[in-house]
């Protein structure tokens, strides 16, 4: 993914498609920078974005947080029924558009793949 700095190689991810890896569900967790005076922009693309989402098979929730002292750090938290779903969401053609749209007013952001641990 352009644009992203994977906390995972695109190889660690594959790797968790074994049969229990796809059926974990996961939160996705992006964090961004915004360029100053763009972040009403980002926040609506990011609407946009989860907007679209929220049709997607597997997708439970999401929310965008903003932190308090750096208004243009943006982190979208999305909840996923499984690495698969989510897989296919962020390589279809209608994220990849906002995706587009969204690169040219944010600096590099960090992908974080999470499984939901139920057992700790």
């Amino acid at each position: 993914m352009e644009g992203y700095i994977l906390v995972y190689s695109r190889e660690e991810i594959s790797k968790t498609n074994d049969k229990k890896g796809l059926k974990k569900m996961i939160k996705v967790i992006v964090e961004r920078d915004c360029q100053p005076g763009k972040e009403e922009l980002l926040r609506e693309l990011l609407v946009e974005m989860r907007t679209a989402a929220m049709h997607q098979p597997g997708y439970i929730s999401g929310e965008t947080l903003r932190e308090l002292i750096n208004p243009s750090h943006f982190k979208v938290i999305s909840t996923w029924s499984t690495l698969g779903d989510w897989k296919k969401w962020q390589g279809s053609k209608q994220r990849l558009l906002i995706e587009e749209k969204i690169e040219p007013i944010t600096n590099n952001g960090k992908l974080y793949i999470c499984t939901v641990d139920h057992e700790s």
